[in-house]
């Protein structure tokens, strides 16, 4: 039998994405003040020709662990979040 190629992939945990760095900014900071290790990564929408920035944390290897960090971060600041895929 051929084996199934699996595609590889990152994930990251995406708590919000702004239309202006400063906001983004904030957040970020927020994030750190509650011992979160969270980074802004820029996102150029080609069809719209705008950027957003996008606030982050983690990047994981394996889905369940970053499924179960996801879980714990929402409990803690009462929202809901999503699992965001990085293709390698």
């Amino acid at each position: 039998k051929p084996r199934r190629k699996i595609e590889s992939a990152n994930y990251t945990i995406q708590i919000a994405a702004w239309p202006s760095l400063e906001q983004a900014r904030r957040e970020q900071l927020q994030l750190i003040e509650e011992g979160f290790d969270a980074y802004i990564e820029r996102n150029y929408r080609k069809e719209k020709d705008i950027i957003w920035y996008r606030v982050r944390i983690g990047k994981f290897s394996d889905k369940n662990k970053a499924l179960e960090v996801q879980k714990q971060i929402e409990s803690i600041l009462g929202v809901k979040l999503w699992l965001d895929v990085i293709p390698l």
